[in-house]
């Protein structure tokens, strides 16, 4: 367990020994705690926005930034986002800016809110995985699965919704190893409330926006704040990004 602890460590110390060790770590990673290994990235302004008020998505990020996010996601095996941020932006999570691989596409959409037109269902090279709760008729699963996307039922939570726990075993069961979790708020939310976050990569741009913040409720409970232990800022372009391993309060 020491010997882990030292390994995660190195990964937020040593952004750019990020991407060297990540395929070891995630995969020792796997094989001891039978899930992968977890990474939130997302872009913010100074006073912590990361969309509007009106919830329209902001490009925070400069093109260095930009750039730093593809690498992330060719290093990834999988990219997680929710359907709220497929609904407002329509991605393709593709990885553009850097030579590799695209991740595995993976949306969290619990109720299949997913509209058959989504760019997400018309890629060939990675048909993308729709998560879902086990409370679905088959004639919505059989129409989006006839588009190509493979479902994935899982156990749902007190809010209705797709149980991470659960998800994440099943992607271990998969083989996936690492992720990157783009968000949206209340995805990065239900992920940090859920303690199933081992690394965080946040872009921070020079920009006040006051808009709406990344948590959309209290995550953490009674009132205590999530701590980073280590830390590292990296000056990338204009904008400052930090790398950071959460530790829990009780930790």
């Amino acid at each position: 367990m020491e010997e882990e602890k030292v390994q995660t460590a190195t990964l937020a110390c040593r952004p750019e020994a990020w991407f060297e060790r990540l395929p070891l770590v995630s995969q020792a990673f796997l094989a001891r705690h039978h899930r992968p290994l977890v990474t939130v990235s997302y872009a913010q302004s100074v006073d912590g926005s990361i969309a509007t008020r009106n919830r329209e998505p902001l490009r925070l990020s400069s093109h260095a930034s930009m750039v730093l996010t593809h690498r992330i996601r060719a290093a990834c095996d999988a990219i997680v986002i929710g359907i709220n941020t497929l609904l407002a932006d329509n991605p393709l999570l593709t990885v553009r800016l850097v030579e590799g691989s695209s991740p595995q596409p993976i949306v969290l959409d619990s109720h299949l809110r997913i509209p058959l037109h989504a760019r997400l269902l018309e890629r060939t090279d990675r048909h993308c995985w729709l998560a879902c709760t086990d409370q679905h008729e088959s004639q919505r699963v059989g129409a989006v699965q006839g588009r190509g996307a493979q479902v994935i039922r899982c156990r749902h939570d007190r809010r209705d919704m797709v149980e991470l726990p659960d998800l994440l075993r099943q992607l271990g069961e998969r083989g996936i190893r690492s992720i990157m979790v783009e968000g949206g708020g209340r995805v990065i939310t239900s992920f940090i409330e859920a303690r199933l976050v081992d690394q965080m990569i946040i872009t921070i741009a020079p920009r006040l926006v006051g808009g709406l913040p990344v948590l959309d409720r209290p995550a953490t409970g009674n009132g205590s704040l999530l701590r980073f232990d280590p830390v590292v800022y990296q000056a990338c372009g204009p904008d400052m990004i930090l790398w950071a391993q959460p530790q829990w309060q009780d930790a």
